[in-house]
């Protein structure tokens, strides 16, 4: 299932909002994901995102906000699909 999970226990943690935008364009279709999701415990959990893909399937970038901190990964050698939309 698709999530983030606290890394000690595998417990999901709550998916509190998500907005996609999705844009077909030929043989490529791009999709943009902004998930919220909560931290029930008061004290920092270290999370682990898991998202599965088709064969077929590639992950071209990712970007993660926690907090005030972002960390941005983009595949070498892997287009971007054009913005149409």
């Amino acid at each position: 299932m698709p999530g983030l999970y606290a890394l000690s226990s595998w417990e999901a943690l709550p998916l509190k909002s998500s907005r996609v935008k999705a844009c077909a364009n030929g043989y490529s279709l791009s999709i943009t994901a902004h998930l919220v999701y909560t931290n029930p415990h008061e004290e920092p959990v270290e999370g682990i995102f898991i998202y599965p893909l088709e064969e077929s399937e590639v992950v071209a970038g990712f970007e993660a906000v926690v907090g005030s901190r972002r960390v941005t990964f983009q595949v070498p050698n892997r287009h971007r699909a054009p913005d149409t939309c």
